[in-house]
């Protein structure tokens, strides 16, 4: 762990040091200036007048600062070098992580070694491949080391002779193990974000060819999951998946043991075994499905759900028939046209691309259930039992979908026949995100009016609803590693 304020007072340091050696006095008083720097009284040279510049500036004037000369320093005679950026950018860091390193010394160190038999510079050299992630002149170019022809690193002595009287003999170069040589390059005092850029770099479509890529996904992957961080892809170059170290998912508490969904009347349920929680529905039974399956380690496809229903009904699971009967069922359960436009366009945009792996989308799924009725009760009790639709991927991840109506942020219609906008019931619902968000899952809401619109009578899709549709699918899937190179494939 960091100390946060030592990082800040470094950063002073920093700042004053590097504006006091690029600037001189007649150009020092604009780039202040431009910065937003304060001004003080004090004798003395330019680095004794900056660290105080820098010493009576407020924390947040520190590191709005350090952010503005990353990203465009206002000097003309000179810029930060690399090595003064990468102090900036890691102090940053380490203030914005509040000094904490998830990805610790252990994990880091496997990392490394699990690459020392590759050329983990790939078809790069070493200096073309560290330099986006670790900027070389930090080091100097004397501790860069050499590619030996058997593909180690080397100490770079190559040319060093020592001269014994008369006689010289060359001096064999001295070789480094991987391990060693990010170790001295400082691999455990980086914060998380700088060794996230360089497991990023190791994996990249630029450095590694495609079956390289592959196997080293497969590798750090597998050791980064331990620390709960994950490889996951998020957007592609020439076809290749191109990956981002992510923090995990918080999976939701617990493995479902029932889901009710497709629901066309709310069931009216039992519980047989309150200690094994074994429920019953005892009216309205045929009006819902429940999926009593453990969930799969991956995602929940459109196939393993048409199996379970064959199943269910004893029907062969190669029917097309089959098929065709348990989609028309799902749609049957649909409250909109808006939620039938959703559906239909996911089915018919992805899965001539996934096929079998196409996740299923649950429809009208029961998250929360109160066995009595509103007018029973007299007031809500739940702000929401159902869910429009629901997605359930890999490692425990939940999907939430919603399609908002005009019901969900406004009231009953006043004496005109126009429904009055309601803050308290869109307060409600988006306190109701929060907390499901906060057990794990995730919620995504779309308006209705992105999807459908109304004429005349009745509602209509608009022509952009399948491009809305098809975009969000597109990016969740490559978020959650589902086929990540789709846009090659599918255009609205």
């Amino acid at each position: 762990m960091v100390n946060v304020q030592q990082a800040l007072e470094n950063l002073r340091d920093s700042i004053a040091q590097v504006i006091a050696d690029l600037e001189v006095w007649s150009t020092l008083q604009e780039v202040q200036d431009t910065l937003g720097l304060p001004k003080v009284d004090v004798s003395g040279g330019k680095h004794k007048y900056l660290r105080k510049v820098t010493a009576v500036a407020s924390d947040d004037t520190i590191i709005r600062v350090a952010q503005q000369m990353l990203i465009c320093y206002p000097g003309t005679r000179a810029q930060p070098s690399d090595a003064d950026l990468q102090l900036f950018q890691d102090a940053l860091w380490w203030i914005e992580s509040r000094g904490i390193q998830q990805i610790s010394n252990t994990c880091r160190y496997r990392i490394i070694e699990s690459v020392e038999d590759t050329c983990f510079w790939g078809r790069l050299t070493l200096r073309e491949f560290f330099a986006p992630a670790i900027p070389i002149s930090v080091y100097g170019c004397d501790s860069m080391p050499e590619v030996g022809d058997d593909g180690c690193l080397y100490r770079a002595f190559a040319d060093i002779s020592v001269f014994f009287g008369e006689k010289s003999r060359q001096i064999k170069p001295s070789r480094i193990s991987v391990a060693k040589y990010f170790r001295e390059i400082g691999l455990t005092e980086w914060p998380d974000r700088r060794f996230c850029l360089l497991v990023e770099r190791l994996v990249h479509p630029e450095v590694q060819l495609a079956q390289n890529q592959r196997v080293l996904v497969e590798r750090l992957d597998e050791l980064l999951q331990q620390e709960d961080f994950e490889l996951r892809a998020e957007g592609s170059q020439a076809g290749l998946p191109v990956y981002k170290v992510r923090k995990r998912a918080t999976a939701a508490c617990g493995v479902p043991k029932y889901i009710i969904f497709a629901a066309t009347e709310k069931p009216d349920i039992v519980i047989d075994d309150a200690l094994d929680m074994n429920i019953r529905i005892v009216r309205h039974e045929d009006k819902c499905l429940v999926y009593d399956r453990p969930p799969p380690a991956g995602n929940l496809t459109w196939t393993k759900l048409v199996e379970w229903w064959c199943k269910q009904t004893n029907k062969p699971s190669n029917d097309e028939e089959t098929r065709r009967e348990f989609g028309e069922r799902l749609q049957a359960s649909l409250q909109s046209e808006a939620e039938r436009v959703f559906f239909a366009t996911y089915f018919r945009v992805f899965k001539p691309i996934l096929g079998d792996d196409l996740p299923a989308l649950l429809p009208q799924v029961y998250l929360h259930y109160d066995p009595r009725s509103l007018s029973e009760r007299s007031k809500q009790v739940l702000v929401r039992q159902r869910m429009d639709f629901l997605m359930l991927l890999a490692n425990a991840t939940r999907i939430v979908i919603e399609i908002d109506g005009i019901q969900h942020y406004s009231e009953d219609k006043n004496s005109e026949g126009k429904r009055l906008a309601s803050p308290s019931r869109y307060a409600e619902m988006v306190a109701e995100d929060r907390r499901i968000r906060n057990l794990g899952y995730e919620v995504y809401r779309f308006g209705g009016a992105e999807i459908v619109y109304r004429n005349a009578e009745k509602f209509v899709a608009l022509d952009s609803a399948k491009a809305t549709i098809t975009s969000f699918f597109q990016e969740l899937f490559t978020r959650h590693g589902i086929n990540p190179v789709l846009e090659r494939h599918s255009r609205p």
